[in-house]
């Protein structure tokens, strides 16, 4: 299982997609002529066509920072209009009152709304969901009241905003600035969520807002990146503020909690998680009143109607369909998982592996050392005031160990897997993982010492392929993962390690026996895959230790066998593995120790012999 043992990123042997990224360049290129001739005519047409083209592009910069947290995060914020509006204002208050030259004043907005959403957020993502919403929708209400207030915005008549800069005379033939200002501005924000969408950071992106706990389990510090983000989007939302302010009279009108909640169908109506629509969702909601100039009630009524019907009829958004139409219905049968490398060649010179037939399958098994890999201590935890669910717990698995970890529902043992993992703190107790005590360290600290995990139901992002799910598990090992992303595939390094990335995930499928569904999305994989995918993705990591709750649930008894055989494989490398799994049949043969729970007590530990035979776990999980 060579896949499961690399660790870090060899560029050796790694075929770059030199022709694919050339034609690619050179599509983004034509295109990025035609925008620019598109400009060249915006620019030089009639202030009227201006208005609505420049006020679309503004929303639309406007929409896309909303779709960067909501699509990519699923934090679906209605504080964009706040910071909108702070971006308008700080330009106009600075320019028009003190002075301050426009293009530095940039700069500033930038940096106060990136801080101000890295705040909000510290403080907002401590909930989720619609709270989250509620909560940033309050800024937004706050900032309202005070510029409606505030002497120095100008009360509820607002200020003038301050006058682009001319071009220079030389220039002066390519028409209004302020139209070169906005419509590269757009241009800008495309080519950075471009970027993003196609750097290793977007799937882990999108295991974070689907996924959370397969993120976390990867060494992904899944909080940061949240704040990080969605300063980022605040900052972008407030440098559409600054360009807005150029386009007439700043009010506390054009920045209340009703322009949130239009961007939100702005992003909806064009495609949520797209790059194009938020774009074709502005130009719908900003362009709409002007092209139906009817009865301002009828407007309005028609434009809920619309929105409602795009919104229920067409979930996926305009792109969305498109995107449908254009993929159209996948024909052929489905392939099946195959085997991995037979354990014999595992074995093969090695003295320390012994090759032992059990019901007819040939396992592998290495004798443990006696390094201490994991040792619990005396381990507490309960939920809220109810009873305890674990109690005075001691647990010590071996380097090369497989140690299985039974007992009836309700006997603690997935508690003590996420104690081990990090996500639940023990009341009591120690965990040492690799001689370090690990109590109160996150699971993306434990992830850097070497502990991965999988899930009894597949933590997964569904639409996207298993080939990219694995990757994820490569998080921490690809430099510069997060501070790469918005120019990744400009970057020859970028290409490069996308190249690489790419080719280990494939590497991993092969090494667990699901090759042949790497480019399929996840949702449209059967079980068995998605826990082999699941399997790949924390292998690719080259884990010391592995924690697997229930890998075989709901697998057919051909899977369960591939699995034995996956795991075996594993064993004979060196990785040490904690199973929990009911199906006895398939765990005894593979464990070098087992422990017992029951009532959240230990009832014994020791071979699988001497726990079958045991009288009491006779009685209590074996039912006899």
């Amino acid at each position: 299982m060579t896949a499961a043992r690399i660790k870090k990123l060899d560029p050796s042997g790694a075929s770059l997609p030199q022709p694919s990224f050339r034609r690619g360049a050179l599509l983004g290129g034509l295109a990025i002529v035609a925008y620019l001739v598109l400009t060249f005519f915006v620019a030089k047409a009639n202030l009227s066509i201006q208005s609505v083209v420049l006020v679309a592009a503004v929303f639309a910069v406007l929409a896309i920072s909303l779709d960067l947290v909501a699509g990519m995060l699923g934090l679906y914020s209605l504080g964009q209009g706040g910071f909108f509006g702070i971006g308008a204002y700080v330009t106009t208050i600075l320019a028009g009152q003190f002075g301050w030259d426009v293009f530095l004043l940039l700069f500033v907005v930038l940096a106060v709304t990136g801080v101000a959403g890295a705040l909000v957020g510290a403080m907002s993502l401590r909930v989720s969901g619609l709270h989250f919403a509620i909560t940033t929708f309050i800024v937004t209400l706050v900032l309202t009241v005070l510029e409606t207030n505030l002497e120095i915005t100008g009360g509820l008549q607002g200020q003038l905003g301050p006058a682009f800069p001319d071009f220079p005379k030389v220039l002066s033939g390519l028409g209004a600035p302020v139209a070169w200002c906005i419509m590269l501005a757009l241009l800008l924000c495309v080519g950075l969520v471009w970027n993003i969408r196609r750097s290793p950071l977007y799937p882990v992106l999108l295991s974070i807002r689907d996924a959370e706990p397969f993120a976390e389990a990867a060494g992904v510090r899944t909080s940061l990146i949240k704040v990080g983000l969605f300063s980022l989007s605040a900052a972008i939302a407030g440098g559409a503020g600054w360009l807005f302010s150029f386009l007439g009279v700043v009010s506390p009108g054009q920045f209340d909690w009703s322009v949130s909640l239009n961007v939100l169908v702005m992003v909806l109506v064009g495609g949520i998680n797209t790059t194009f629509g938020p774009i074709i969702g502005a130009m719908f909601v900003s362009m709409f009143p002007v092209v139906v100039n009817i009865n301002p009630w009828i407007q309005e009524i028609l434009y809920g109607a619309l929105s409602i019907a795009a919104i229920t009829f067409l979930p996926e958004g305009v792109i969305g369909v498109g995107r449908r139409l254009l993929a159209g219905k996948r024909s052929g049968a489905t392939p099946a998982a195959t085997d991995a490398r037979p354990p014999e060649a595992i074995a093969a010179g090695d003295p320390s592996v012994e090759i032992v037939a059990h019901g007819g399958e040939v396992i592998v098994r290495r004798a443990p050392l006696d390094e201490i890999m994991l040792e619990c201590r005396g381990i507490e935890c309960g939920y809220g005031r109810g009873p305890k669910v674990l109690r005075g717990v001691d647990l010590v698995v071996r380097r090369g160990e497989i140690h299985g970890l039974i007992g009836p529902n309700g006997s603690g043992k997935s508690t003590l897997a996420n104690v081990i993992a990090g996500r639940l703190t023990p009341t009591a107790g120690t965990v040492i993982l690799k001689s370090q005590p690990v109590n109160g360290q996150p699971p993306s600290s434990r992830a850097k010492l070497g502990l991965r995990r999988t899930f009894q139901a597949a933590e997964l992002v569904r639409e996207i392929t298993t080939a990219q799910n694995v990757t994820v598990g490569l998080y921490d090992r690809i430099p510069g993962i997060v501070r790469r992303a918005a120019l990744w595939p400009m970057l020859p390094s970028g290409r490069r390690d996308t190249a690489i990335t790419q080719r280990q995930a494939v590497d991993s499928l092969v090494a667990v026996g699901a090759a042949e569904w790497a480019s399929e999305r996840v949702g449209d994989v059967p079980h068995g895959i998605e826990q082999l995918t699941q399997l790949a993705a924390v292998c690719i990591a080259a884990p010391d230790i592995l924690i697997l709750d229930e890998p075989a649930t709901g697998l057919s008894a051909r899977e369960v066998a591939h699995l034995a055989r996956i795991l075996a494989d594993l064993r004979s490398q060196g990785v040490t593995m904690i199973i929990i799994e009911h199906q006895t049949r398939f765990l005894f043969p593979l464990c070098d120790q087992v422990t017992v729970l029951n009532l959240g007590e230990v009832i014994l530990t020791g071979t699988a012999d001497e726990v079958r035979a045991h009288p009491v776990v006779r009685q209590v999980y074996l039912g006899e």
